[in-house]
């Protein structure tokens, strides 16, 4: 049963909704509640909510880095809509709510003639999540453009930090631990004529197309250790289509996990924990997931 405590404008809820459709491995039980939100305000409640009910709290954007537990989320699984899908060009910045799609928020840069979020375009994520975990592509970074982030912090507190507080590195940020949910994150981008824009986000949309297979997966695995690849570490391993179940490292890359079919996230677990293994007892080095395993008890 819905609490009368989730009902509030600018709310919708769902029960036992599954998450398999909504990631892009194809993998995760029922969340115990869904919730779309519309703006900070009803965020904020939501957020409070479960703090007030001591429930797990995890902020679903595109899904693309992300291993769902089979049994479900026994928490509060957030969609961030309504305004947070809405960009805004202020002169050379741009400001994009946290539930943009990169591509969205690279085609509205494209379309206003500023560069500098192209490399960043083919990654089937939400701006939210981008921020979260420094992600990036082709040499580039999120926070390479980035210039500040407003916060909505697990009691509801909403509030504007500088890119320069948020500690960050490779593919981690301290949001990472916080908790804070990015509602919005506003980017210093460079003049460049639309053209030449539009032509880098083609080649990059076509070097994603030949690196990554077709079959359901999450994008790369583990995080590639300092001087190293972790692709190419796991192919000289001769890792190359070994299969748990349903799950296989992907004869295309390496570092890809790709769904056959059925595939459960203890078939990837297990598939992960054969993979490191090989790199340490090879190589000497330990890998390091780069993928979000969420736990029944992860609290975002």
């Amino acid at each position: 049963m819905i609490p009368d405590s989730l009902r509030a404008p600018g709310v919708a809820v769902r029960e036992d909704e599954p998450l398999a459709a909504r990631t892009t491995l194809r993998i995760g039980g029922p969340a115990r509640f869904l919730v779309d939100v519309a703006d900070a305000d009803a965020l904020a409640r939501v957020l409070r909510f479960a703090s007030a009910e001591r429930l797990p709290v995890l902020v679903l954007g595109k899904g693309s880095n992300l291993l769902a537990p089979d049994a479900g989320f026994p928490g509060v699984v957030i969609v961030l809509g309504g305004s947070f899908r809405e960009t805004r060009v202020e002169g050379a910045e741009i400001v994009a709510g946290g539930g943009v799609a990169l591509m969205a928020l690279a085609v509205a840069a494209r379309d206003a003639g500023l560069s500098g979020v192209e490399n960043v375009s083919g990654i089937p994520s939400s701006v939210g999540g981008a921020v979260r975990i420094n992600a990036g592509s082709y040499g580039s970074e999120i926070f390479d453009v980035l210039v500040s982030v407003t916060l909505v912090s697990p009691a509801g507190e909403v509030r504007t930090a500088a890119a320069a507080t948020v500690a960050h590195g490779y593919r981690w940020t301290s949001l990472c631990e916080t908790g804070d949910v990015v509602a919005e994150a506003r980017f210093l981008l460079t003049s460049k004529p639309s053209a030449e824009i539009a032509a880098r986000m083609a080649e990059v949309a076509a070097k994603r197309r030949g690196a990554l297979p077709q079959l359901p997966n999450a994008g790369s695995i583990f995080k590639n250790p300092p001087g190293h690849f972790a692709g190419k570490l796991l192919e000289e391993c001769g890792l190359k289509g070994r299969r748990v179940g349903g799950a296989e490292v992907s004869p295309v890359h390496a570092n890809v996990i790709v769904n056959t079919g059925g595939a459960t996230a203890e078939d990837v677990k297990a598939l992960m924990t054969e993979m490191k293994r090989a790199v340490k007892d090879r190589f000497g080095i330990e890998l390091q997931p780069e993928i979000q395993i969420v736990s029944p008890a992860f609290t975002f």
